[in-house]
């Protein structure tokens, strides 16, 4: 279960935070909207994503309850969300701005251990998208996806939500994933159904 930040605010820290709720498929943040609170979800999910050249939509990232977005831009000299910021989900979500954010650090230190640490998981899933991404082809993405997530849940069966949240993580599009899904089976790498995958190596 993860680490719920807000547990570790006082009831005075608490008064500090911005409640706001979303419907579904509400805008949240528009791209090249300024950043000037952490944002932590209470309930529900988003997703930052943006747009290429060619007017494909490129998910950046989808984040789920007690995950927080906003940590780095706010203390960068350019403080502009990098994609769209939706709610795909009716979603409940707390902001704390700069200046009450630095002033919670300051003082409890429960919280900034928590607010590090869900930092440190950010800046590493990052560097699994980058290393996805970085990836040469449809089957490479596919079978480092597998194998990381093997070694993360120690555990040959991953779970999938839906092969059209694989095909976003992936970066690919869905009937390329599921062409070389068949193709990995047919050559015994791997077994799958609707809702897992499961490696045979």
């Amino acid at each position: 279960m993860k680490e719920n930040i807000i547990s570790t605010l006082n009831e005075k820290e608490k008064e500090l935070l911005k409640i706001k709720t979303y419907k579904k498929n509400q805008v949240i943040f528009n791209e090249e909207e300024e950043c000037t609170s952490i944002a932590i979800i209470i309930k529900g999910q988003i997703s930052i994503s943006t747009y290429t050249l060619l007017e494909k939509t490129y998910d950046i990232k989808t984040l789920n309850e007690n995950d927080i977005f906003g940590t780095f831009l706010i203390f960068s000299s350019n403080p502009y969300y990098l994609g769209n910021v939706i709610s795909l989900k009716d979603s409940t979500i707390a902001f704390i701005n700069k200046n009450d954010l630095y002033t919670i650090i300051s003082k409890n230190q429960s919280f900034y251990n928590s607010y590090m640490n869900l930092i440190s998981k950010s800046v590493m899933k990052l560097q699994d998208k980058v290393k996805i991404l970085s990836q040469k082809t449809i089957r490479e993405k596919i079978l480092f996806y597998i194998k990381n997530e093997i070694k993360r849940t120690k555990n040959k069966t991953i779970k999938i939500n839906s092969k059209e949240e694989l095909a976003k993580i992936l970066n690919i599009p869905r009937p390329s994933l599921s062409r070389e899904l068949i193709l990995l089976k047919d050559d015994g790498y791997i077994f799958y159904d609707r809702d897992t995958i499961t490696y045979n190596f």
